[in-house]
């Protein structure tokens, strides 16, 4: 049996005749950049959050870039974050002359809390803990810290979308949060996007100028500003997306529960605090000694895995480069145990017993 990781070409079938309409919408109006699309699509955000200002931007990178304008950032400032993560995480950061400075984390993956007093000093600026696989940091415990120490709460929640965390939804929850509307990611547009969150005005009206060139108006430029504008079809496609992100978060985090209780006994599954939050799971994530074995073997029969992420951040020749050599002991062991099962809105319940089936037999065997 085959079991592809991810199934996009299923979900546009599913969303065609929607997709297909909006993009003649669209057209006929030729409204292509801004637009009543995108009005719209920030209006449901607002809404479905429960948050005071949203905007639509071009990808989460541009967007964290813009936040460092926008806090008025100089260079060498710190943001403490982690290096289990996407590149983007600190390429952003250091894009824009900042200084990432890294934390480990803990057995949830997610940066520990218990480290990061520590690691704060007079340069320091911001924290910016990832919401791991959709899976909630330990909030409260930074939102201390970041109130003792009189420091910014960026929320890199990229793969948070509709996740929660004591009944607030992720991005919500710090003083910004950053989405990525990527194809890959739960809820998504059908190409590259971001949303930027806040209920700060003050912020949220300089993002709004540094998106669009520093534009008052047309002709009217206030600050050096990026071209970051989440255009008019994307923001069409992710209304269409939006009405159904609960029912696919819901589907997600039933794929997460069978892999758990099924799996265990055998590999170390993702842990979260099963009360106090609802992960979305964008990536269902499991530890093994024996991971690359145990990929092989899979693949062997048929069932597409990945690795998020095989190589940490401060391991990356950019990193070292600028930042020089670190060890962060549970992220480099981690990312040699690390291995990311298919999951998706269109896994049936014969591919998820059959992946299942196939790890415990490896197992057996080895």
């Amino acid at each position: 049996m085959k079991v592809n990781f991810t199934d996009l070409k299923s979900e546009f079938e599913f969303f065609e005749d929607q997709l297909i309409s909006s993009f003649k919408s669209v057209g006929k109006k030729g409204e292509y950049v801004f637009g009543s699309e995108l009005n719209k699509f920030e209006t449901n955000i607002k809404k479905f959050l429960k948050v005071k200002y949203v905007l639509g931007v071009g990808n989460w990178t541009e967007g964290m870039v813009m936040v460092c304008k926008a806090l008025n950032l100089k260079k060498n400032d710190e943001i403490i974050t982690v290096s289990n993560s996407f590149i983007a995480t600190c390429g952003a950061i250091a894009y824009s002359g900042c200084k990432p400075v890294l934390v480990d984390v803990d057995s949830t993956m997610n940066i520990n809390p218990d480290l990061i007093q520590k690691k704060i000093n007079k340069k320091t600026k911001v924290i910016m803990p990832v919401h791991l696989s959709g899976i909630p940091v330990n909030i409260n415990k930074i939102k201390k810290i970041c109130r003792k120490n009189k420091l910014v709460f960026i929320e890199d929640a990229a793969h948070a979308f509709g996740g929660k965390y004591n009944n607030r939804y992720l991005g919500t929850l710090g003083d910004i949060g950053i989405f990525s509307l990527h194809p890959r990611k739960n809820f998504h547009v059908l190409g590259d996007g971001g949303l930027i969150v806040t209920n700060n005005k003050n912020i949220y009206e300089k993002l709004k100028l540094l998106r669009n060139h520093g534009l008052k108006n047309r002709n009217l430029s206030k600050v050096w500003g990026t071209n970051s504008r989440l255009d008019n079809l994307q923001a069409a496609f992710g209304n269409i997306f939006l009405k159904s992100i609960k029912r696919i978060n819901k589907k997600f985090l039933k794929i997460a529960n069978y892999y758990t209780t099924n799996l265990n006994k055998y590999v170390e599954t993702p842990k979260y605090d099963q009360k106090n939050t609802e992960p979305t799971f964008h990536q269902y994530i499991i530890r093994t000694s024996k991971r690359n074995n145990l990929k092989k073997y899979l693949a062997s029969k048929g069932v597409q895995t990945s690795i998020h992420y095989p190589i940490p951040i401060h391991k990356q020749e950019a990193y070292k480069k600028v930042f020089g050599n670190i060890i962060l002991k549970n992220t480099e062991e981690y990312s040699k145990q690390i291995l990311s099962l298919p999951i998706h809105y269109f896994l049936t319940q014969k591919q998820l017993s059959y992946v299942c089936k196939c790890i415990k037999e490896f197992f057996r065997k080895n």
